[in-house]
């Protein structure tokens, strides 16, 4: 029996594992073409060389060092925009045992506990056992977006927003 394990913090692979699952995933169900998976790349390699582990968090659930799943907060416009959930992703094979959830769940708790008034998040319009998770934490649709033109084909994009009231702590 595998064993899986929630890990928070960088992990040696995280740029290449989570590319790769977005590739594979997105690109199977989409196909979304080389353009998609550079900018995943791009974006996470990005996050990666300014990640600050006061106010950003990274968590994947690895299976013998293997990242199977990976979420990251990304507060580095928090004061402006909020904090942003980005590049959440499973590998399809685990899809339905609960590792997306528990990983959605520490994300969203380590936001409160950073009293981010605002998370957001950008998704794919469709993935309904993903938006199911969203809206059991408290994100709620704000605003859809028809296509996304950058890549071969045209999605549709979701804006998810999650607002926090901070406890006045006297």
């Amino acid at each position: 029996m595998a064993e899986f394990e929630l890990r928070e913090g960088d992990v040696p692979g995280l740029v290449d594992r989570l590319t790769e699952l977005h590739a594979a995933y997105y690109g199977r169900r989409w196909k979304l073409g080389p353009r998609f998976e550079s900018d995943i790349a791009t974006g996470i390699a990005e996050f990666a060389g300014r990640y600050d582990p006061s106010r950003d968090g990274i968590w994947t659930v690895v299976n013998d060092d293997d990242i199977v799943r990976g979420g990251i907060i990304d507060a580095r416009d928090v004061d402006e925009r909020g904090a942003q959930l980005r590049y959440f992703v499973l590998a399809s094979d685990l899809h339905g045992r609960g590792f997306g959830r528990r990983l959605l769940q520490t994300a969203v708790a380590f936001c409160d506990d950073q009293d981010y008034e605002r998370v957001f998040l950008w998704t794919v319009d469709g993935l309904e056992a993903a938006i199911h998770l969203y809206r059991d934490v408290g994100f709620t649709p704000t605003e859809t977006i028809d296509v996304h033109t950058d890549w071969q084909t045209d999605v549709p994009y979701r804006l998810f927003e999650r607002t926090y009231e901070p406890s006045s702590s006297g």
